[in-house]
């Protein structure tokens, strides 16, 4: 699923009317029956629902939904912060509707600004829904005056709030809050997502985000550079399983990892190229720790690697990695290494080397920091999966300009390491070499705990290893590993090894058929604390 900024979004609307004579006006329509049917199919009944529009075509759809909604029986009122004489275009066609057919309605600009709002803020107090039709995607400046005191009302009131396209106030491209925003419950979108409703603060502010379908075509944006990886996508990516197939058909792995006091993250690692799929896996570690590793991984073949330092391999264990290398179909390297100067020497021979595919985390990142010239010099496809602060480690900017601008850092550098870049958290971003972006919408809280980066390092070797293309693993393996969180739930006192042990449930939950409230309306997110299966 493409994901569109603002202008994208309305280059695409215009070609839809323009170009293909589909007019705005029935593009607005159905945006407003998107509206309509989200209302309608929600699992409470609202007593009453307040719809609020603004000035611009967001509030176009509000006054459109809201003569849907009335016409369906559901009682309503409707504010403006406009007279309807002032809509303009597609809206100012729904708003000369709305006036030829007297409906009711009231407008805070047509009263004293005090004695308005105070009748807005009561009408308020009486709704089981608000519908939020204020402000669009293209605001780029602060919200301020009128609009400011609306979003503040509608944040007082106790009743859920369902926004119309994107929460208002919310930055469409960046996911900025422009001085204030409105804090929806809901969110639907139109067309296609906007990188603000995934990107935080702005994906706080969406609530539940679904997509509707308005007609623009899927062609028009073809090569747009953003897209979100969808469970849909997932599912058509992942390998068959064969009823025939042994353990060397599922592929194999070579893990190199873990040092004195890391073990840990070695364990978790190779076990999550196990529970990823993964026929074979080898963990090859510094020597003096394989005994005790080799009595937590049954399952797991260990390579002992001769030691520069206690628990530090360099240089000279480079010919027996790369031997196994050879045998396997992926390398992960990197979970509890230490980030030593012989780690980056090791490093420094094996990316021209390597046989086969690369997967670099942790230990191996902190190890190139001030040398992340090395990762351009790999000789095979190379994912890296760095979290902000090792990002900016590697790029030499600061973790907050990192967070600041994560789709530009993960554009940039993919292309500038020609990696496949793995942006961690919420919601993780995936560059590819070419220059396309990715934006996983699965994650939560309960992934914010150490050991869940050697997971999905594991697990993104174990798809490569089964067949997936680097960047299709990396999405693919996000989206799983975050799923696996999300089914753990909200609450505290989940580990690294819950979110392991959730893995099958994960792959279970991706061979569900997709479901939702309508055909039109997709929903993006993961809903799996509601059993519903919603998500797509």
């Amino acid at each position: 699923m493409k994901i569109l900024t603002a202008a994208a979004m309305r280059e695409a609307d215009r070609q839809t009317a323009q170009q293909l004579g589909l007019p705005g006006v029935v593009l607005m329509e159905s945006a407003a029956m998107r509206v309509a049917e989200l209302v309608l199919s929600l699992d409470f009944q609202p007593r009453r629902v307040v719809l609020i529009a603004g000035p611009g075509n967001n509030g176009g759809d509000a006054l459109a939904a809201a003569r849907l909604l009335r016409a369906a029986g559901t009682p309503l009122s409707l504010w403006t912060t406009v007279p309807l004489e002032a809509y303009r275009g597609d809206a100012g066609i729904n708003a000369r509707f709305l006036q030829a057919c007297a409906f009711p309605l009231r407008c805070l600009a047509g009263a004293p600004r005090g004695e308005a709002l105070d009748s807005f803020r009561a009408d308020l107090e009486q709704a089981g829904l608000v519908v939020d039709g204020l402000l669009g995607t293209g605001l780029s400046r602060p919200v301020e005056g009128l609009a400011a005191a609306v979003i503040e009302a509608i944040n007082d009131c106790a009743a859920p709030v369902l926004a119309v396209d994107i929460p208002s106030g919310v930055n469409a491209d960046s996911g900025a809050v422009m001085g204030c925003a409105v804090r929806a419950r809901w969110t639907v979108t139109f067309a296609f997502p906007k990188p603000g409703l995934l990107l935080y603060p702005g994906a706080d502010y969406c609530g539940e985000l679904f997509v509707g379908e308005i007609n623009v075509p899927s062609f028009l944006v073809e090569r747009e550079p953003m897209a979100l990886t969808t469970a849909g996508w997932v599912r058509e990516m992942l390998p068959l399983r064969q009823a025939e197939m042994h353990k060397g058909d599922a592929g194999r792995v070579l893990v190199v990892a873990g040092s004195t006091g890391m073990t840990g993250a070695a364990v978790l690692a190779a076990r999550a190229a196990l529970q990823g799929g993964a026929g074979l896996v080898y963990l090859a570690a510094p020597e003096n720790l394989c005994p005790s590793l080799e009595a937590r991984l049954l399952e797991v073949i260990t390579l002992p690697l001769p030691e520069t330092a206690p628990g530090v391999i360099g240089p000279a264990a480079l010919p027996l990695i790369l031997e196994q290398a050879g045998l396997c179909h992926v390398m992960a390297v990197g979970p509890g290494l230490a980030a030593a100067p012989e780690t980056a020497a090791l490093l420094a021979e094996l990316l021209p080397q390597s046989p086969v595919p690369l997967v670099l985390d942790a230990g191996a990142l902190s190890a190139l920091t001030g040398r992340s010239e090395v990762l351009s010099q790999a000789r095979q496809p190379l994912v890296i999966t760095p979290h902000p602060g090792e990002m900016g480690r590697l790029a030499g900017l600061s973790t907050a300009v990192v967070q600041q601008s994560r789709l530009e850092a993960a554009r940039r550098f993919a292309r500038e390491w020609n990696c496949t870049l793995v942006l961690k958290g919420a919601h993780t971003v995936i560059g590819a070499p070419g220059g396309a972006v990715y934006i996983n919408p699965t994650g939560g809280p309960a992934l914010a705990t150490a050991g869940t980066g050697d997971l999905l390092t594991g697990l993104i070797a174990s798809l490569i290893a089964q067949g997936l293309a680097p960047t299709g693993a990396a999405r693919a393996g996000a989206f799983i590993h975050g799923l696996a969180g999300d089914l753990l739930g909200p609450g505290r006192g989940h580990s690294a090894a819950d979110v392991l042990a959730a893995f099958p449930r994960a792959f279970q939950r991706l061979e569900q058929p997709l479901s939702g409230p309508s055909p039109y309306l997709k929903p993006v997110r993961p809903l799996p604390s509601l059993s519903t299966g919603r998500f797509s």
